[in-house]
């Protein structure tokens, strides 16, 4: 049965919705590019297991194949994951994962 891992983001009260790529465009050009980058990694990383049906892309995150397909997970890129959360701790948006 497949499992959907399900992506919630809560932003402070008050505080604006600055979507992560709408911040990453705010960046300096070089960091831009790094960021660029690293995101071509980071779906490379994530292809191969849509590709072999373990994974999809749904509106609320990733729908795996099977709940041990979802606790294996991916990998993921060290530089993405690093903006990632230059962007988590910068707009205080409050990231959790839910599973349906």
């Amino acid at each position: 049965m497949s499992v959907i891992q399900k992506f919630e983001y809560t932003w402070p009260k008050g505080a604006p919705q600055l979507q992560f790529l709408d911040w990453i465009a705010t960046l300096p050009q070089a960091q831009q590019d790094e960021f660029a980058q690293a995101k071509i990694r980071q779906e490379a990383h994530r292809q191969p297991f849509i590709d072999d049906g373990r994974l999809s892309i749904v509106e609320e995150g990733y729908e795996w194949i099977d709940q041990e397909a979802a606790d294996l997970g991916k990998p993921t890129d060290s530089v993405w994951i690093g903006y990632w959360s230059r962007w988590i701790n910068e707009t205080g948006v409050k990231f959790s994962i839910s599973y349906l």
